[in-house]
């Protein structure tokens, strides 16, 4: 399963952001090959159409799973097209990860910002 998390910073012992869109980094985790791949949201200081933006460049990554403390409509969108799973987490990376893999996160079903 390959999962993107909005990030403060670049490893998974960085806290969630807030914000999926504004995020400074999003991490993605192969839990099948245990690897991690770190982009920078070069996005994140645009003033419109971040949300699709930031939707499609996680979608052309082959993303399963995206968690996430907030998410906006437009990202919201283009994760539904693309089905993917969106869920909700607070706190650090490496805890939610672990959270998902117990079945212990809520499903965003609509945006919440």
């Amino acid at each position: 399963m390959k999962i993107v998390i909005s990030a403060t910073g670049k490893d998974t012992e960085s806290n969630i952001d807030l914000t999926f869109h504004r995020c400074p980094f999003f991490l993605i985790i192969d839990t099948e090959t245990n690897s991690l791949k770190t982009i920078v949201n070069t996005t994140r200081e645009r003033p419109t159409e971040i949300g699709a933006t930031v939707g499609q460049i996680v979608a052309n990554e082959g993303i399963d799973t995206v968690i996430a403390t907030n998410i906006g409509p437009r990202a919201f969108e283009i994760f539904q097209q693309y089905g993917i799973k969106i869920y909700q987490a607070k706190g650090k990376v490496n805890e939610a990860i672990q959270q998902l893999e117990k079945g212990k996160l809520s499903e965003i079903t609509k945006a919440t910002i």
